[in-house]
Parts: structure tokens; sequence; C-alpha cells
């Protein structure tokens, strides 16, 4: 690991400083560009889910619940987000203005958790400039005012890592249990959480020295364990309220159908999601049937036209990491309750610290700080893109990361090589 000249004192100061910049900055987007958004179906069905559970209905459709008073099991999407939100409301920020608010706060502890990774990875200067591009970042704080689930999925995979961090350090079964408890809680927040699980319980593992093959396996073993205790009681709910076998959500449905068909294999949306690609369903099937319906369609459809797939998977990753279509991608996103002009900065913001990320990274290989953890949501957070669709909500997690590697970079060029002690 890098080290740094600065102390635990100072350190502790500057990042508290940065994160209450970055909360001054979050509750401030709120107050002005927040309030004029139009919100996606997704985030008023987060708001709506919210307001059933601080009601004591529980995880029920929440627009058959106001629409008729029914309360219809769901699991249209995982449980967490929405109960935090419940929470909010239960302490008085029961609102969309208030929802919001929950989210700047849950951004905030990112900024706070990229500046102790950023630490442990390259040492403090570089931990306090990641947390400030955190801390300024357009795409995140947008994300953190829009409602939807991926702040709060960002600051679990940031936590993760940080654990991962831990257990590298001493490698004990406790602690990759640890990682195993933040990548459960990041799966019942966003499904696509489970690509992580393998990937960061076995690069992790894998970095333990010294060790055999077994105690490594026996460690990230510890990992995929504490995920399956948490992902268990969601899933027993969900058979006995819903009769079917669900550990995530069933989201994955309107997601395969709408990424796999004509518009999305070619033309201007390649690569992305098409909502007009999901059929009606006037035969008025459940949840679970109608998202077994849907995942049927779109794997059909993939598997009709697997000669199209190389360029599609390419087409989807570039969009995930902001390399194909930028005024497009904003379009698009602003759909999922982002402000287009903000989600523009926020792209040219993202290309900047991407590209430093480059030389950045290069340069954390060549002092030998430990990466596997890193990598593993890198190609974690593509691989969700490549199998679902390409959208740079999917590469949220690994801003922090991003951070971290072109703060690197911008502390070479503006401290020179004096970054030891």
């Amino acid at each position: 690991m890098v080290g740094s000249h600065v102390g635990r004192h100072r350190f502790a100061w500057g990042l508290g400083s940065i994160a209450l910049v970055g909360l001054a900055i979050r509750i401030t987007y709120v107050a002005t560009v927040g309030r004029h958004l139009s919100f996606g179906l997704d985030a008023i069905w987060y708001q709506f889910q919210a307001g059933t559970i601080a009601g004591g209905k529980g995880y029920v459709d929440p627009s058959v619940s106001f629409q008729t008073g029914a309360r219809v099991p769901t699991a249209i999407f995982p449980p967490l987000w929405p109960g935090l939100l419940a929470l909010g409301r239960v302490i008085g920020l029961d609102n969309a203005t208030g929802h919001q608010v929950v989210g700047a706060f849950v951004g905030t502890v990112t900024v706070g958790l990229t500046g102790l990774l950023g630490r442990r990875v390259a040492g403090a200067r570089i931990g306090l400039l990641a947390a400030a591009l955190v801390a300024v970042s357009p795409m995140l704080i947008g994300a953190d005012g829009s409602l939807m689930s991926e702040s709060l999925y960002v600051a679990l995979v940031t936590a993760a890592l940080l654990a991962c961090y831990r257990a590298i350090d001493r490698p004990t079964a406790m602690r990759f249990a640890l990682i195993g408890v933040f990548l459960g809680l990041a799966t019942l927040t966003r499904s696509d959480g489970i690509f992580l699980v393998p990937l960061l319980a076995g690069f992790t593992a894998w970095r333990v020295r010294p060790a055999t093959t077994g105690h490594r396996l026996a460690l990230g073993l510890c990992t995929v364990g504490l995920v399956v205790v948490l992902l268990a009681p969601w899933t027993v709910r969900n058979a006995a309220r819903l009769h079917a076998v669900i550990p995530l959500s069933n989201n994955s449905g309107s997601v395969l159908v709408a990424a796999n068909c004509a518009s999305t294999y070619g033309g201007p949306l390649l690569g992305t999601w098409d909502a007009s690609c999901a059929p009606p369903n006037p035969e008025g099937l459940s949840e679970v049937d109608r998202a077994a319906a849907d995942r049927a369609i779109g794997i059909d459809f993939a598997r009709a036209h697997v000669g199209r797939l190389p360029l599609v998977v390419a087409a989807r990753s570039l969009r995930a990491w902001g390399l194909w279509s930028p005024s497009q991608l904003t379009r698009l996103e602003a759909i999922e309750s982002r402000n287009q002009t903000w989600q523009l900065w926020g792209w040219g913001f993202g290309l900047v610290t991407l590209v430093l990320a480059v030389p950045g990274t290069v340069l954390l290989a060549r002092r030998r700080a430990v990466l596997a953890p890193l990598a593993a949501v890198v190609v974690g957070v593509t691989a969700t893109a490549m199998t679902a669709y390409g959208s740079q909500r999917f590469a949220l997690a690994a801003g922090p990361i991003v951070a971290i590697a072109a703060a690197t970079a911008l502390a070479q060029v503006t401290m020179g090589r004096n970054l030891r002690g």
C-alpha cells in the first residue's frame, strides 16, 4: 500500500469536511434540480412501496393497494431500498423530497467510505482526493436524488470492498463473513449484486497469503454462505406469499424482454432497452407468471439471434461506461428520474475521471497496490450490463473505484513522486 504523511486526525477532519461538502451539494441538488424532476415508473413504485410498508401493509403491489385496497404480495423489486425509504417516512421524510434527502445522506456515506477505501488502497492523500471526486460527481449526485436504489447499492458495494481489504489484512472466517453481510444487503437492494458475490469472494480469497487452496476456498465460502443466509428470509417469504421460488425479484422478466428484441439488436437502440418490446398483458397474468412469460420471450429472442449477440454485448458494455452515444444515453437515462442536462455534465465528468483512471491504475499496479477486489467490481458491473442492457446506472457501483484510480493520477501530477511515507 502507498503510504502518506497525512496523520490520522488530519485525515479524519479532512474526510469529515469533504463529506459535509458532499452532503451540502446533494441537499442543494434536491432543493434546485431535484424538485423539478419527472420521476420514472420505478422511482414512483419505490415511493408508493415505502408507503405500504410504513402503513403496515408490507410488500404489496402499491398500485393495486391504492386503487382497491387489496393486499397483493409483490416481489417486483428487492426489499431493502423501499424498506429504507419507509424508515424515512416514519421519521417524517414522507414525501418525494424527503425520500431524496434520504438518498442525499446515503450518498454522503459513500463519500466517507470512498475516502477510507482510497486510504487503504493508495494512502491518505489519495483517499481524500478520491472522496472529493465522489463528493462532486454529478452522476452520483444525480443518482442520490433520483429515488432509485443505486444510491444505497453504491454505498453497500463500497462497504463490501472495505471489508475485503480488512479480510486480506487479517484473513479470518468472521472477516470474510462480513464481506458476505454487505454483499447480501447489496443484493437485497439491487438484484445485480448477485454478480459480485462469487467475484469478490473469489478475488479476495485468492489474494490471501500464505494459504492453501482449501483454506482460500473455505474463506470464500464464508462470504457466499452469509449471502445465502441473508437472502433466505426474502426467498422464503416469496415462496409463501407468491407461491414461487424468487430469491431476488421478478424484475428480470421486464429487463430481458425489453433488452432482447428487434429494436435493441440493431439500429439506434442497439445495446439498450425498449419498453415497447414488452407485450401487453390482456390475460391478466399474475406478477410471477408475467415475469416468467417475459423472460421466456427475451431468452427465446436472444437464442434466435445468437449471431448478433457479440455486437449487442459489446454495445451494452460501451454504453455502461459512457463510451457510446452520450447524447442518447443521457436522454434515455433521464427517463429514470434524472435531469438530462445534469446527466450530460455527469457524462463529461465521468469521462475525464475514466481517462485519468487508466494511468492511475497503472501507477497503482507499479506500486504493488492490491487491486483484485477493485477489479472484481469492475468485472461485475460490466457483466451486469452485458447480460441486461447498456446504461451508466450499472457502472455507478464502480464510481468510487474510478475515483481512487483517477485520484492516483492527479496526485502524481500535482505532488510528483513524494507520495510515500
